[in-house]
């Protein structure tokens, strides 16, 4: 079900951020996507999913932060540190799985629990650069 809620989240957010955002928004839709797509298609690292470090979705997740910090630095935007900050808490999500004591459960949930702000952030990103277009006119997206 979580899957299921956060992908209708993610289709619906980024759609809207490809139809009404500007180049910005539109960058960090094919970044997230593309992370997503990853995460999907990448294998467990042991026989069941969290029960250790999952050291393809830390990479996953650490290129994530890398492209979005990027983007927030070229980015005349404020949402995109956002962004940034959100997947650096992803980024070191994954090392709880470090600590012996640790379910397994709680690293799976806490590694999930940092997905949903993201397509929200575009989302809003796109909804504050159309309410700039509407007072200034334009929108400049790079710095």
């Amino acid at each position: 079900m979580n899957k299921i809620v956060y992908l209708a989240l993610l289709v619906g957010c980024c759609l809207y951020a490809l139809a009404r955002g500007g180049t910005p928004e539109r960058a960090a839709v094919g970044i997230l996507v593309s992370a997503v797509a990853a995460t999907i298609l990448s294998p467990a690292a042991g026989s069941h999913r969290f029960y250790q470090l999952e050291l393809n979705l830390l990479v996953i997740d650490g290129t994530l932060f890398l492209a979005m910090t990027v983007l927030a630095l070229k980015a005349q935007r404020y949402w995109p540190m956002w962004l940034a900050a959100v997947k650096l808490n992803t980024v070191v999500t994954h090392l709880l799985i470090l600590s012996p004591t640790l379910p397994p459960w709680s690293y799976a949930i806490a590694n999930a629990a940092w997905s949903y702000p993201s397509p929200l952030l575009i989302a809003i990103g796109a909804v504050r650069h159309r309410q700039r277009l509407k007072r200034y006119g334009a929108d400049p997206a790079w710095s």
